[in-house]
Parts: C-alpha cells; sequence; structure tokens
C-alpha cells in the first residue's frame, strides 16, 4: 500500500485536473491510499471520492480564516508551509504527487521532510515561466519520476535532468458520455446556427496561448463558406477578451458563438459540431482531441506538442503554423473531402485512452516505483 498526497492549484475544470480526477475516482483502494491539498476550492473538489482526505490551502479557507493567515504571515510566521507539514505528519504519506508545474516549488519542502516526490507536467514551455528557475530545477533532480503527458514533455523533463520519467497521455472517462439528440438540437437552434452549416469547435480556456485572439481572423478567413463557430471555455475579464469581443463585432460575425465549459451539456455541445479545430499556440496534449475523436469528429491542430503524437492519416490535418490562411485551406480540405476521415478510425484511436485502459498504466507506474 503506498500513500499518496497530490497537490493542485485550483480544483476546476482545467485539462490537467479533470485527468487528476479521473485518477482519483479509479484507482485501486486496496493498493494506494490518497489524500489530496488543493490550493483553492474550486468546483471539482466537491466530486472528491469520499474516501480522499481534502486540505485546502490556510490562505483559501473562509473569510476569517484567511485574514488570520495573512496577518501571521507578513509577522514572519510561516502559515502555508506549517499547514502542509500539519497535513504530512497527520497524513504520513510516501510520496507528493505535485500536479502541474504550478506546484513544483514545493518539492524542496518534501526534501526537508524526507518525502519523495512524483512529479506531473502537463505543460510546455511558456508555463514554465510561471515557476522559478530553482523550482523547476530542484523538482527535476529531486523527484523519483517526471511524469509527461506527450513525449516532447518527457524528451524535455530528461534534458532537464529527470532521474525517470513515464508517458502517460491525458485520459479520458468515456463511459461518461451523455448525449441527447434533442438537447444537441436545441443547442443548435439557441445559438442561431443555420440549417446546412459545417460547425467548427474549440475547447479551452479564453487565453492567448490557447489562440483566442486566432478565433475571430480563422471564421474571418472562411467568410465565403457556410459555417458556424463555436468556442467552448471559461474565461476572466482580461484586456485580451475585451479585445477578442471588439474584433468579433468589427469583422462582423454573426456566425460565432462564445459559451462557458458547460459540464451537463459538454458532450451535446462536441456532438453539434462537425468538426474540432485547436488553435492554440502551445498545446502538450489536449485531452478534447480523444473526445472529439470518440464521436467520430475529424481534427484539425497544430503540427506540433500532443497533436502530432494523437493526429494519425484519415483523423484530421495538421498546420505547420497558426494563421488564418493555412486553418483555412486545412478546415476547407476536410469540408470538402468528407470521406477522407474514417469515423471508426478516430473513434478506435479514442479508445486506447479511456480510464479503463490508462488507469491502470497510470497505476502500474506509480506503484513500481
Amino acid at each position: 500500500m503506498k500513500k499518496i498526497l497530490f497537490f493542485t492549484p485550483y480544483g476546476s475544470f482545467t485539462g490537467s485536473e479533470v485527468v487528476l480526477w479521473t485518477y482519483l475516482k479509479n484507482f485501486d483502494r486496496q493498493q494506494i491510499q490518497a489524500a489530496l491539498f488543493s490550493e483553492e476550492r474550486g468546483p471539482l473538489t466537491a466530486e472528491l471520492p469520499a474516501d480522499i482526505p481534502l486540505f485546502i490551502s490556510p490562505f483559501k479557507r473562509g473569510f476569517a480564516r484567511k485574514v488570520y493567515s495573512k496577518v501571521t504571515h507578513a509577522m514572519g510566521v510561516k502559515v502555508y508551509e506549517n499547514y502542509i507539514r500539519k497535513v504530512q505528519n497527520e497524513f504520513k504519506a510516501d510520496y507528493w504527487y505535485l500536479n502541474t508545474v504550478l506546484m513544483f516549488p514545493l518539492s524542496k519542502l518534501a526534501e526537508q521532510l524526507g518525502v519523495k516526490v512524483i512529479s506531473q507536467i502537463h505543460e510546455l514551455h511558456s508555463s514554465f515561466e510561471s515557476i522559478s528557475y530553482d523550482s523547476m530545477a530542484h523538482s527535476m533532480t529531486y523527484s523519483d519520476l517526471v511524469i509527461g503527458v506527450a513525449q516532447q514533455i518527457c524528451d524535455l523533463a530528461t534534458v532537464m535532468g529527470a532521474k525517470k520519467t513515464a508517458l502517460l497521455y491525458p485520459i479520458v472517462d468515456l463511459s461518461k458520455k451523455n448525449i441527447s439528440e434533442q438537447r444537441v438540437a436545441e443547442l443548435r437552434q439557441k445559438l442561431n446556427i443555420a440549417p446546412g452549416a459545417f460547425v467548427w469547435t474549440m475547447v479551452g480556456t479564453r487565453i492567448y496561448r490557447k489562440g483566442v485572439d486566432l478565433f475571430p481572423f480563422i471564421a474571418q478567413a472562411l467568410a465565403d463558406v457556410p459555417c458556424h463557430f463555436i468556442w467552448m471555455g471559461n474565461s476572466t475579464p482580461t484586456g485580451l477578451n475585451y479585445l477578442v469581443d471588439c474584433q468579433t463585432r468589427a469583422l462582423n460575425l454573426p456566425n460565432m458563438s462564445f459559451v462557458d465549459v458547460q459540464t451537463d451539456d459538454y458532450y451535446n455541445y462536441l456532438q453539434l459540431s462537425d468538426g474540432l479545430v485547436m488553435t492554440s499556440r502551445e498545446e502538450p496534449f489536449g485531452k478534447i482531441m480523444t473526445e472529439a475523436a470518440s464521436l467520430g469528429k475529424p481534427l484539425v491542430a497544430p503540427n506540433a506538442g500532443g497533436a502530432r503524437e494523437f493526429i494519425v492519416p484519415g483523423m484530421g490535418e495538421l498546420v505547420d503554423y497558426p494563421t488564418p490562411e493555412l486553418f483555412r485551406k486545412a478546415m476547407l480540405y476536410i469540408m470538402n473531402n468528407p470521406d477522407s476521415y474514417k469515423t471508426e478510425l478516430l473513434i478506435e484511436r479514442s479508445h486506447q485512452f479511456d480510464a479503463a485502459i490508462q488507469v491502470k498504466k497510470w497505476q502500474k507506474t506509480i506503484l513500481t516505483l
């Protein structure tokens, strides 16, 4: 029995945390005992299995506790570190599992406490700027295992001094696909999608790295073709999103819809789509590719990262450089050559990443340490 304390940043519907929750819901309780520390009390923390203890950062546990923690921290008391020490003393974990690079600064504290570390990288280069030089160096060289969600990430971890790496692609729980054709029709009407329009969907947080600013210009590049464009993903009120809203209006794009993440209707939105377009400037391995493929939807994505590892001929098109013109070319090719894409191949490929298979691989990797 291995006791593992997992650390995660938000407890929210980010791809990296949905993957973690899939592990936490499906691992063998006879071989692993788990606890979770989340920096925030997000929507996913309410879905944590009842047998997994939950610990929340002292700076996020209610208003009074948050104020007290910040005041004492300002007075020199290491509130955050002391709380994690208390959690470790209580749970007595054999390993700390640092999920995403945002948690890597904790590897130094793990070493101080004599706890072994497993680090999982879901990100590529731009996200590495979110932590310090020393934190990245320490987490790479101290961890017993570094898990990468794409081969490219594993190669980078090796270059950075990782002692051992494991390639474990993001997993999806395909048993959760709840689709209602009636609801799909309702959503199509709600979004004012014209009859016969080819629907392209992108899923992801509306940020620069995901290419949210490219989306209106891709739609503009296809203005002469009957299409509808959906971006499903949460956003924050940033200047970039204000710019995107203004550009959408200035370009007169009534065939574009931005919707927040729809947990109940997630697969219904994917089902009403005819194809998935990944506009990310940098994408380690978007699990949305697997989910869309499970519905037989052809894919268009930049020729880099996980897309290059996932998409094979007959599944979609890879774009060598993310520009509206090149996206137009690839998307038009799919629309004009529907027989070139094999629904059976897409579905078969997606099932290789199903939780029923991948959780066992993940668990075996952990238990052999």
